[in-house]
C-alpha cells in the first residue's frame, strides 16, 4: 500500500514556511513599523487639513453669496430713479444676478455636502453664470446714472468677488 506523499511534504514544508515567516517578520524592525505609523498619521493629518481648507473656502464663498444676495435687494431699491429703458435692462441684469447667486449658493451647499471634487461641475457652472451676470450688470451700468449706476457697479464688484471665491472653492 503506497503511502501518501502529500501529507509528508506538508509536514516537512510546515517548518520551512514557519521559518520564512519568522524571518520576514524579523526583517520589519520597530523603526520600520514606527515610520509606517508616522506616515499614516501624516497622511491623515494632511487629509484633515485639506478638508478643513475646503470647508473654509466654501464657507467664505457662501458668506460672499449671502452678501451678494443682500446687495441685490439694495440695488432693486435704487433702480426706481432710472428711465423706463434703462430700468428694464437693469431689472433683467439684477434678476440674472439673483439667479446666478442662487445657483452659486446651491453649488456651494453641494460642495459642502459632497466635497469639491464631486461638485466641481456645479461650481464651474455657477462661476460661469456669475461671470455672465456680472457682464450684464456692467452693460446695464453704462445706461444708468447716479446712485443706480453706483449700485449696479457695487453689485458687479460683489459678483467679481463671488466668482473668485467660487473658483477657489472649485480648485481651478
Amino acid at each position: 500500500m503506497p503511502t501518501p506523499t502529500r501529507p509528508r511534504l506538508a509536514r516537512a514544508g510546515a517548518p520551512v514556511i514557519a521559518a520564512l515567516l519568522a524571518l520576514g517578520l524579523s526583517a520589519c524592525s520597530d523603526a520600520d513599523i514606527d515610520d509606517a505609523a508616522q506616515q499614516a498619521k501624516d497622511a491623515a493629518s494632511e487629509a484633515r487639513s485639506a478638508i478643513d481648507d475646503l470647508k473654509a473656502q466654501v464657507d467664505d464663498a457662501k458668506a460672499e453669496a449671502d452678501a451678494a444676495q443682500q446687495k441685490i435687494e439694495d440695488v432693486k431699491e435704487q433702480l426706481g430713479s432710472l428711465d423706463e429703458s434703462a430700468r428694464a435692462q437693469a431689472d433683467t441684469a439684477v434678476a440674472d444676478a439673483q439667479t446666478a447667486v442662487q445657483e452659486a449658493q446651491t453649488a456651494l451647499e453641494q460642495a459642502q455636502a459632497e466635497g469639491a471634487a464631486a461638485s466641481q461641475q456645479a461650481l464651474t457652472d455657477a462661476q460661469a453664470q456669475v461671470a455672465d451676470a456680472q457682464a450684464e450688470l456692467e452693460a446695464a451700468k453704462a445706461n444708468a446714472a447716479g446712485s443706480a449706476a453706483d449700485s449696479l457697479d457695487q453689485l458687479a464688484q460683489q459678483l467679481t468677488t463671488l466668482g473668485d471665491k467660487l473658483e477657489t472653492a472649485a480648485g481651478s
